[in-house]
């Protein structure tokens, strides 16, 4: 027995041995998938860049046109304002829509904090919506501003100041006090019953835009506003591309957002 003690004791510690270097190589290879999967594994606290756009429920004027700029998928020159009026206190939202001829941005405003896109967002909180659509050719697109040289049409004439001359014209329960700048036609409208509040606004948008300035249009512009709150749109081409502003209340602020698009 004594002649087999050396040769079982080498045995025994070749085997030990391997095991030792057995369980050695799984730890390494276990520690090496462990690395790797830690690797390749994304980290899912942070947001996606259509995240960081748009699911920020406190941003700044700022930075809500700049996302709303950003989820616009158009081929269109993006035209929005810089900045829209507030009541103290509340905040500017919007909800976007856009294909390659076209986009449509409604702006909101909330007494709380609401990232852009929400469904919760009402009609009773509409600012103002901003929307462009491009067109076949440039006489359809100036079909749509369907611009209107004052002077030519005739009328009473007023005068508005600066040296700017008003044409007034009354039919079918309604008056108009209308004029040209440059490129743009602007009308006041109101009822006949109440033409001095409709010349009173036409100089007060006279008086304006002496200082603030309407974007230039290719080739033409139209203002249409009411001092009835109850239709104020601004329209002007870019070529064969249309765009619009409406739904805005107040016809003096439908004018201070058309002066701050860029």
């Amino acid at each position: 027995m004594k002649s087999f003690t050396p040769i079982f004791i080498s045995i025994l510690t070749v085997s030990l041995l391997s095991a030792c270097s057995t369980n050695d190589d799984e730890k390494k290879i276990t520690t090496d998938s462990n690395e790797q999967t830690s690797e390749v594994q994304p980290d899912q606290n942070l947001p996606s860049e259509k995240e960081a756009n748009q699911t920020k429920p406190d941003m700044t004027q700022v930075e809500v046109i700049e996302a709303v700029k950003t989820d616009l998928k158009t081929d269109l020159t993006k035209l929005l304002p810089n900045e829209l009026p507030l009541e103290k206190g509340k905040y500017l939202t919007a909800k976007t829509k856009s294909d390659e001829s076209h986009y449509e941005v409604v702006f909101y405003e909330s007494a709380d904090p609401v990232a852009i896109n929400q469904e919760s967002l009402a009609d009773d909180q509409i600012i103002a919506r901003f929307y462009a659509q491009k067109y076949a050719s440039l006489q359809e697109a100036s079909e749509q501003v369907a611009f209107q040289n004052f002077s030519e049409l005739g009328g009473q004439p007023i005068d508005l100041g600066y040296g700017i001359t008003g044409y007034q014209d009354a039919g079918a329960g309604s008056m108009w006090t209308s004029w040209n700048e440059g490129r743009w036609a602007i009308a006041v409208h109101t009822r006949t019953s109440e033409g001095e509040n409709g010349e009173k606004l036409a100089i007060e948008a006279t008086d304006f835009l002496e200082t603030h300035t309407l974007p230039i249009p290719k080739p033409n512009g139209f203002a249409h506003i009411d001092v009835h709150q109850s239709d104020n749109r601004i329209t002007w081409q870019k070529e064969n591309v249309v765009y619009t502003i409406d739904e805005v209340k107040d016809p003096m602020i439908a004018l201070k957002i058309a002066t701050s698009i860029e």
